[in-house]
């Protein structure tokens, strides 16, 4: 029983080691922080992207995870802005899955900083997590797109980084989708 429980402890470091080295979250160059990265090239002006991507009521048309967005606070903070509260749905009925959001940074046509908070029904979460939208004009009518996923200001514990790792995985493939769905649209629309 012994052998057989030490087998399995050398699998499961080995298994650990492995995600490890192969998840999408971990360093990456320019950034002091580990993050999950995708970047994508969108033949569109920075700024039909920004505006785009700035009003909630888009998500429904290109993201793949999530069904809808409701505005928390509309009436005081204009949607997309610093302040600007919201409610994520990955399901119509909006059971199931579903986060808040706060802006909490905007740079116009650069940045847009979120932070995700009140998590439910996730298999996997860490608390503290970030996400930002990074614009960049690479020529006439040309932006690099980037989506990124990390802690904010916190040093997470070894399971919250072991749980980043391992969602890195799925977190990366709905990027890839979000951005190639967002390309798709935006190109079509300034095509």
């Amino acid at each position: 029983m012994k052998r057989i429980f030490r087998i399995f402890i050398f699998i499961l470091i080995i298994g650990l080691v492995i995600i490890t080295m192969f998840s999408p979250y971990g360093a990456k160059e320019n950034f002091n922080y580990k993050l999950v990265l995708n970047t994508i090239e969108i033949n569109a002006p920075v700024d039909s992207i920004f505006n785009f991507l700035g009003n909630s009521a888009n998500a429904a048309r290109w993201s793949v995870y999530v069904d809808h967005i409701t505005t928390l606070n509309n009436d005081s903070v204009p949607d997309g802005t610093p302040g600007s509260r919201r409610r994520c749905f990955q399901n119509a009925d909006e059971q199931g899955i579903k986060w808040d959001e706060l802006i909490t940074l905007r740079e116009t046509n650069k940045k847009r900083q979120i932070i995700i908070y009140n998590d439910y029904g996730f298999p996997l979460m860490a608390s503290h997590l970030a996400t930002e939208q990074l614009y960049e004009n690479i020529g006439e009518n040309k932006t690099k797109l980037s989506f990124t996923l990390f802690f904010l200001n916190y040093e997470p514990s070894m399971l919250e980084q072991l749980k980043t790792y391992i969602a890195g995985f799925k977190v990366k493939s709905v990027y890839e989708k979000n951005m190639l769905n967002i390309k798709r649209i935006i190109e079509e629309k300034n095509g």
